[in-house]
């Protein structure tokens, strides 16, 4: 809004403002005469002077009669000087010239001249406050580059860089004052944008080394000392001044002063400013939301909630999960739509303390005071004692937010925990009014907080707020970028691979300037190095997801940081005894004892680098975190040590457990720990530690056969490559390729479990021996000599007796149950399916029970009792879901599907068979998703597109091959066969009726 006192102004394009103070229209010819004029206003301008200004000195623009040219813009003027309300006595002829005869405060160039030179008194005196004003107010007078239209003879040109100079002393004397106040971080992008429009400036360059320094950002503020250097030296030849030679000194050695405070007058005058002024001024100091806060409205709810029942709210979290972001979003809430938000948590203020730049060991009340603008930072007792009730800073500030409904924002401060939570709870005791909203990576722990822990974003979802953040930032540097069929599963891969990480999925799409979401997914493997392109005027410890880490890490201890490289170690999780058992050892950085694991996890959970889940007792990393702790193991030395004793805790832990794998709390405790067995069978390939390798997987190979198999062959397969290992061990994995295999037997799992059996009968281990003759009649379920099959269950019975409390003698009717229902005698299954089931049952073993159930129906379906057939089968499905049994789960869901069909076709099949194909895919279970296929085909064929049918029946019959009942093979061929017909097929009809008819 212009100054109303001003009537002539040339800060900008040339203007007279009427009595209103609205511009009047002015002809451009009288526009550097008017402004050479108001510059010397009260004085006489020569001739000479005004005809400079207006045609320059050189002579070559001079008309020929200059003085009567000179005479008809004068009278131009008047004339405009008349419409726009002005007397004739303004514009007086006076020897030897003209002179406009206003006085100074009515040209606006004069009283910025007179607010530069009173801001620079108050400064000298320590007025910081009144310093600013006036630097404010002078500043706003500027409506562009000064003398913008008045041409460019001599004078003008000389005349406009003096107060462009003016001016931007005048802007550097603010940032100056801002940077003594503790504005450093919103003084940086103004400072960034002056470096650059004027790259050879020495007191900018300085300004922006000091504002980056105390923001912590040292490196950047020692690059941008090298950048004046390089530019000075090769535009210039010449080096930086001593000055700033020194300052670089001082940053390089971290001993650069703090900033200059003001005066104890300027305490003062500040601290008498009353609580219903301080209202008006700090919201202002919000940040402005400059990008959309996405996935984090159900938060703000919540956060909202917390606060109308608790007076102190901390969000925790580790860095990056946005806990800055939705504290600014709460009080953003509060202030501009008080309305709208409980009457608990109105607020007549927001206040905002700002702790992220201040070095640890800060006094955290003269922090406050400062940021609140109640005193100074670095004011004294002595200084203020005269002039305030209170007794000391935090007196002060403890009577500043006495008064009114207050909001204080206290972000970051996790660094300055321990005082900030005396200062916190002393503030919350003091003012009743008062509510605290905190942001750290460490609660406060003080009585009556209440702590919300600011999780990642959902990444479950192709659309889901993880996604859609990416896709928001990846559109502000690439604006064509957009989420399609091939994008969005690829950017919902990166996201969950950064877990969900607000801050690891902004610096993601940062890089979809340059590269697509394909290469990013793909260099996410070092994403310490790919991530590193955050805000420029950002806090130094969020420009790059590393800094962000380095962050917490520094305020570790010691013993905290040795825990927490060594639980690198860890894939997926794991148990405070397992912690205890790896990561308790000596190492030449220092130890950890096993009496100390315990309380230093708690301390990592306490500071949000370790996250526990309290239903399960267990404790992960998320994966950043720890790719970042397993380059601070790789720096230890201790990688070796480490993942030494995970391998022999893994193997421990399989062989106590891994025939119990029937017991479901069993099972469900080794499915908590694949991704580290998978781990540790990976390091005893890497090292070479063969033997335990074949330890660790053969007593896994129950529990991958009850879940998955594909990752048990995979590392049996692996370690029997090597060639290594002792005879007795290369038979036990060669044993379970074989029953890895039972349901899909290959030539290569037939002939591995035939070799197990011969090293077994060599050696005269009876009990494998039996065992492998076990998995050979398992194995031919599907064809072979059923009476030579059964005599091979019938020796292993003999042989292995009720050992294992009898699950053997179980197994042995399960396996004769099976050789009945191949052979199509579904009654004598029926009998033995439920003897079976009652021997599993009696050993407790519920995961095998529903195989059996699920057998049993098909046994019941067969026989012609669908009605008994569908309960079973439905039972099988309620017993094996939600207990991770992939496989189980698959042939319960197909089948009912089926039987649904015998019975009737049921609104339910649908979903049935795509559950069953979905899990089946999961598993690699190729006989399931074949199963589903056929159904799939049986309801084409119902609703008359056979054309479909005839599809989804070849890809049944690819994916089973010889693996199924002969007389299910056989309903197939012939399912097939009409199929065909239907569709105008007849030579595939005949085909298939042919093999239908050979396997009956």
């Amino acid at each position: 809004m212009p100054n109303t006192a001003v009537t002539f102004a040339v800060l900008g394009p040339t203007e007279v403002r009427g009595p209103g103070g609205s511009a009047a229209a002015l002809p451009p010819s009288v526009r550097a005469l008017l402004a050479r004029l108001a510059l010397s206003c009260g004085r006489v301008v020569p001739v000479d002077g005004l005809t400079d200004a207006l045609w320059g000195d050189e002579g070559d623009d001079l008309p020929a009669d200059a003085a009567n040219a000179l005479q008809i813009r004068v009278s131009k003027l008047r004339r405009a000087l008349a419409a726009a309300g002005l007397g004739a006595d303004v514009l007086v002829t006076q020897a030897p010239g003209y002179r406009l005869a206003v006085p100074p405060d009515a040209v606006d160039a004069h009283v910025f001249e007179r607010l530069l030179m009173g801001a620079r008194e108050e400064t000298a005196a320590g007025n910081v406050t009144a310093a600013l004003g006036r630097l404010d107010e002078a500043l706003r007078l500027w409506r562009g580059p000064a003398l913008a239209d008045v041409g460019r003879t001599t004078w003008a040109t000389t005349e406009s860089a003096r107060l462009e100079e003016l001016r931007l002393g005048a802007v550097e004397d603010r940032i100056e004052l801002l940077l003594e106040s503790g504005g450093h971080n919103e003084a940086v992008a103004d400072i960034e944008r002056l470096v650059a429009l004027h790259p050879l400036r020495e007191r900018l360059h300085r300004l922006l080394m000091l504002a980056l320094y105390r923001g912590g950002r040292q490196a950047e503020a020692l690059a941008a000392y090298q950048a004046l250097r390089r530019g000075l030296a090769d535009e210039l030849g010449i080096d930086p001044s001593p000055e700033l030679q020194a300052l670089a000194e001082a940053i390089l050695r971290q001993q650069v002063p703090s900033a200059v405070q003001p005066t104890p007058a300027a305490g003062r005058e500040r601290a008498a400013e009353s609580a219903d002024r301080l209202p008006q001024r700090l919201p202002e100091r919000l940040p402005r939301r400059l990008t959309s806060v996405i996935g984090r409205q159900d938060d703000v709810e919540l956060v909202l909630e917390r606060l109308a029942e608790a007076r102190v709210v901390t969000l925790t979290g580790p860095g990056g999960m946005g806990k800055t972001t939705l504290a600014f979003e709460i009080a953003r809430r509060v202030h501009e739509t008080p309305d709208e938000a409980p009457d608990e948590t109105r607020a007549d203020r927001v206040l905002l303390v700002r702790l992220a730049a201040l070095e640890p060991g800060t006094d955290v009340a003269d922090a406050f005071a400062a940021e609140l603008g109640v005193l100074p930072q670095g004011t004294t007792v002595a200084d203020t004692v005269a002039d305030t009730a209170a007794d000391t800073v935090a007196d002060a500030v403890e009577e500043h937010l006495r008064g009114g409904r207050t909001l204080l924002v206290v972000d970051n401060c996790e660094h300055l925990v321990d005082d900030v939570a005396a200062l916190v709870e002393r503030l919350a005791a003091a003012c009743p009014r008062l509510r605290v909203l905190a942001t750290s990576r460490e609660a406060l722990a003080i009585p009556g907080e209440v702590q919300v822990a600011v999780g990642p974003l959902d990444v479950t979802q192709n659309d889901g707020p993880a996604v859609r953040l990416f896709a928001e930032r990846a559109r502000a540097v690439r604006p064509s970028f957009a989420l399609d069929a091939e994008t969005a599963p690829v950017v919902a891969s990166i996201c969950r691979r950064l877990d969900g990480m607000p801050l690891a999925i902004e610096l993601a799409a940062a890089r979809v300037k340059a590269l697509s979401p394909a290469d990013i997914e793909a260099r996410l493997a070092d994403r310490f190095s790919l991530l590193t392109a955050g805000p420029r005027t950002g806090e130094a410890r969020h420009r790059t997801l590393r800094a962000t880490l380095d962050w917490s890490h520094d305020l570790l201890s010691e013993a905290e940081r040795r825990l927490l490289r060594r639980l690198a170690v860890f894939r997926g999780g794991w148990t405070p005894a397992a912690a205890e058992e790896v990561c308790a050892f000596p190492g030449e950085r220092g130890g950890v004892s096993r009496g100390e694991v315990l309380d230093l996890l708690f301390r990592l959970v306490d500071r949000s680098l370790v996250v526990p889940e309290p239903a399960t007792g267990r404790f992960r990393l998320l994966v950043t975190v720890r790719d970042y702790a397993w380059a601070r193991l790789e720096e230890a030395g201790e990688v070796a040590e480490c993942r030494d004793r995970h391998l022999a805790h893994c193997v421990r832990l399989a062989e106590e457990h891994g025939m119990r794998v029937r017991d479901l709390a069993v099972f469900t405790r080794l499915y908590d720990e694949h991704d580290n067995f998978r781990a540790a069978v990976d390091h005893a390939l890497d090292s070479g530690d063969i033997e335990n390798g074949f330890r660790l997987a053969c007593a896994l190979v129950m529990f991958w056969n009850y879940g998955v198999r594909h990752e048990g062959t995979r590392a049996l397969t692996a370690l029997l490559e090597t060639g290594g290992g002792s005879a007795a061990a290369r038979a036990r994995a060669l044993q379970g390729i074989g029953l890895l295999h039972v349901y899909y037997p290959t030539p290569r799992s037939v002939a591995a479990t035939e070799e197990s059996l011969a090293v077994f009968e060599e050696i005269g281990d009876v009990r494998n021996a039996a065992i492998s003759r076990l998995v050979t009649a398992w194995a031919g379920q599907y064809g072979g000599d059923p009476g030579h099959y059964r005599a091979l269950i019938q020796r292993s019975r003999r042989e292995l007796g009720d050992s294992d409390d009898g699950w053997w003698l179980g197994m042995t009717e399960y396996l004769e149950a099976l050789l009945a229902l191949r052979v199509g005698d579904f009654e004598d299954a029926v009998v033995r399916w439920r003897r079976a089931l009652d021997l599993a049952r009696a050993v407790g073993d519920r995961i095998i029970g529903s195989a059996i159930l699920a057998h049993l129906g098909i046994a019941l379906r067969e026989s012609g009792r669908r009605e008994e057939a569908l309960a079973v089968l439905r039972e099988s499905v309620d017993e094996v879901r939600g207990r991770n049994s992939l496989h189980g789960l698959t042939f319960a869901l197909v089948h009912t599907a089926h039987t649904r069909l015998d019975v009737d076709e049921g609104d339910d099949v649908t979903a049935l068979l795509a559950e069953a194909d979905d899990v089946a895919r999961r598993a690699r279970n190729p006989r399931c998703q074949a199963w589903a296929a056929w159904g799939r085909a049986r309801m084409a064929r119902v609703r008359g597109d056979a054309g479909s049918a005839v599809r989804e029946c070849r890809d049944a019959l690819a994916l089973l091959k010889e693996g199924e009942f002969p007389w299910a093979r056989a309903r197939l061929w012939s399912f097939l066969a009409g199929c065909a017909e239907a569709a105008g097929l007849p030579d595939e009809a005949a085909h298939a009726r042919e093999t239908a008819a050979a396997l009956t």
